[in-house]
């Protein structure tokens, strides 16, 4: 059996209605593509203060909790095998502010589940998880950047 895959970031999902506010990166991983705001985990913290730091730093926006949806994790990327936890919050009212890491803009639910301009693996993520379904663990495996396997089961772990 092999060792588990290591926790280090964070990917959050900020919806307002049936729109998702997602972000284009303008670097590596994904560079190019559509995705949520997150980041890192710094040493000493949680999993959800590090998405709420993430979401402050990225977006302006203030929020005080967030849905635990589960985690995601993938070997194969084109960056080391990890994981990263994932969550959803309803979006505070306004606009969201400047972002250094790219482009942010809000798109429909439905694009996020099908655009060829977002992460692949957010085609399997993002109904489930902005549908509301219980926390999940996600699973790919990538060869020359394409998703060559997955799996899905029901999350486990707590944050």
């Amino acid at each position: 059996m092999m060792p588990p895959l290591p926790l280090q970031y964070t990917l959050c999902f900020l919806t307002r209605g049936d729109q998702v506010l997602l972000l284009k990166r303008l670097r590596s991983p994904n560079q190019g593509m559509w995705n949520g705001v997150g980041g890192h985990v710094e040493p000493g913290e949680s999993p959800l203060a590090a998405c709420l730091r993430e979401v402050r730093e990225e977006t302006g926006y203030v929020l005080t909790e967030a849905r635990f949806g589960g985690v995601l994790t993938w070997r194969g990327f084109e960056v080391p095998e990890g994981g990263l936890y994932l969550f959803t919050a309803p979006a505070p009212p306004g606009e969201p502010g400047p972002c250094d890491e790219g482009i942010l803009q809000w798109h429909p639910r439905a694009w996020l589940f099908t655009s060829p301009e977002v992460v692949s693996n957010l085609h399997v993520v993002g109904p489930a998880l902005l549908g509301g379904a219980p926390p999940q663990e996600y699973y790919f495996e990538y060869a020359a950047g394409q998703i060559v396997a997955q799996a899905v089961r029901p999350c486990s772990m707590r944050p």
